[in-house]
């Protein structure tokens, strides 16, 4: 059985060629999958398909092998333009937020896009300008108070990570695959794993050890994928990572720290690979986390204000408690 996509230089297989494949050649694909035969059990190289079996191995009776996928040696741009068309099916749509990362994504990939937003919030306005831009076909979710209300104590329930930024990020992503869902759609494209990959956060302008720092939170990214694939998982579709292919990751860890940070300016690797696509206000405009560009923060903040709490933490901790009670 497979699922989710496996790729073997440069083409995607089909669940019956995938199906027939030894340990030793599972261990050079690529792809976002779960696979199991007769004969095997494995998981792609970095997880982005949610299992129990452990990311990048794959285990046969001959014993474990880590899966390391072979791909040609590519520029970024080729690399990034052929992570896109790889995950481009009639059943995915990109998550698009009007910042250079999905809005790359979007305008390789041609395909319907989505937002959520509450109303007159960042990512509102910005999804909607960068899909003008683009001619896209974009669908909208405005979020309401009460829905994030509604939706907080059942996100909860699923969310195995609880700390407040978690939990931020994890109820704008329930309105996400939520939509997604109502679209028709089993696969969303994000342009998650850009910023640890390119410096894409404030902090990395700050540093003296940029290498170091951005390896460290590249591993972290497994924590992220753990925390976005619960709500994917409770609508029944999945999140399928461009950035994470890795033709992009190999062109990414090359980059010298010149080429990723120059001044106040972050990504300049990816941003001027992006300019060549997307309108230029666009491949260079300033990151906002997705959890305040929703307005989700905000909602979350006033419910607790609602609630008699004196933060978001402080009412995480007393529907937890009630929970358990």
């Amino acid at each position: 059985m497979l699922r989710g996509w496996i790729e073997k230089d440069g083409r995607i297989l089909s669940a019956a060629e995938a199906e027939k494949l030894t340990a030793d050649e599972v261990s050079v694909c690529g792809g976002e999958f779960v696979l199991e035969t007769k004969t095997l059990t494995a998981r792609d190289c970095y997880g982005i398909m949610p299992s129990a079996y452990q990311p990048g191995i794959v285990s046969s009776k001959d014993g474990i092998k880590n899966i390391r996928p072979d791909v040609p040696k590519l520029g970024l741009e080729e690399a990034i333009a052929e992570a896109v068309r790889l995950r481009c099916t009639d059943n995915a749509v990109v998550t698009l937020s009007g910042g250079v990362d999905s809005t790359l994504v979007a305008a390789l990939s041609n395909l319907p896009s989505i937002a959520v937003g509450a109303e007159g919030s960042h990512d509102f306005g910005a999804s909607e300008k960068a899909a003008d831009a683009l001619g896209a076909d974009l669908t909208i979710h405005t979020i309401t108070f009460d829905e994030v209300e509604a939706a907080l104590p059942e996100v909860l329930g699923f969310l195995p990570l609880r700390n407040p930024m978690d939990i931020e990020l994890a109820v704008t992503g329930y309105f996400i695959c939520r939509l997604a869902k109502k679209c028709g759609a089993e696969r969303i494209l994000t342009g998650q794993a850009a910023d640890e990959l390119f410096a894409g956060y404030a902090r990395y302008g700050r540093t003296e050890t940029l290498r170091a720092d951005l390896d460290s939170d590249f591993k972290d990214l497994s924590r992220q994928r753990t925390r976005d694939s619960a709500p994917a998982s409770h609508f029944g579709v999945w999140y399928s990572l461009p950035y994470m292919d890795e033709r992009v990751v190999r062109c990414a860890k090359s980059l010298s720290a010149d080429e990723l940070v120059s001044g106040e300016l972050r990504k300049v690797a990816l941003r001027k690979v992006a300019e060549k696509y997307i309108p230029e206000e666009f491949a260079w405009k300033p990151k906002k986390a997705m959890q305040y560009g929703s307005g989700v923060s905000k909602m979350l903040s006033r419910l607790a204000k609602k609630e008699g709490c004196r933060n978001t933490a402080e009412l995480i901790e007393r529907i937890i408690s009630s929970e358990e009670e």
